[in-house]
């Protein structure tokens, strides 16, 4: 897979920068340098947008991954630099009808559209009914409070105190307080990802690790020499 590349010399309406900027994400982590330039979103022509230009990309994540950059959708709050996102400029520029974007999710991975964003509404051809809105708690990323979990409609009382939840387009997994994923995945029969990779880490060297420790071995040396560092 071949990215495409931002190249400023080819841009007319490119303007300097230049300030050094860095993120660090769940996975992998990129740094750069920050530009401004006319961003085209579909058919929306966003002016004048600050994004980061990025340089330096040390994680394998980012060379395979089939996608050319990243398009944050958080609140200014935790925008590195504090820059104006390219969602709010959409709508103080008046480039959408409603200040509203929504996803949508292919459930079948057999078929080549995987799925859709809508900035401006929502598309009807995806949902039945009406959508229920819930206020944001606390602005940054777009956290809620979450009263239950419900497994097959039945109460697992599990945030019966109440929980904080956000709702992250761009994790790939459900990820929570140990305690609680723990007992989700107790309930629906699943083990998590974590917790698996450990296990058959401890299968295939538990043996060998526990009688390097008792020979007061380095982490290191014992993580060296059951090849996994």
């Amino acid at each position: 897979y071949f990215h495409s590349k931002y190249k400023s010399s080819l841009s007319r309406s490119y303007q300097e920068n230049g300030t050094s900027a860095a993120i660090h994400y769940g996975t992998g982590a990129i740094s750069g340098f920050f530009t401004q330039d006319h961003v085209k979103v579909g058919d929306l022509i966003v002016k004048n947008q600050i994004f980061i230009e990025a340089t330096r990309e040390p994680s394998i994540v980012f060379l395979v991954g089939k996608f050319d950059g990243i398009l944050g959708l958080g609140f200014q709050e935790i925008s590195v630099g504090n820059v104006v996102p390219v969602w709010y400029d959409m709508v103080n520029q008046g480039l959408v009808q409603e200040p509203i974007f929504s996803f949508w999710f292919n459930r079948n991975a057999e078929e080549d559209e995987g799925g859709e964003i809508v900035f401006g509404g929502v598309d009807p051809n995806h949902y039945k009914g009406n959508h229920t809105y819930v206020p944001v708690t606390r602005k940054g990323y777009w956290q809620f409070d979450m009263g239950d979990v419900l497994i097959g409609r039945h109460s697992t009382g599990i945030c019966s105190g109440s929980c904080a939840a956000i709702a992250d387009s761009g994790t790939s997994l459900i990820a929570g307080p140990t305690a609680t994923v723990t007992e989700i995945n107790h309930a629906i029969g699943a083990t998590g990802v974590v917790s698996q990779e450990c296990k058959v880490v401890v299968e295939q060297y538990g043996q060998t690790m526990l009688t390097m420790l008792l020979a007061e071995a380095q982490p290191k040396k014992i993580c060296s020499q059951i090849g996994l560092c």
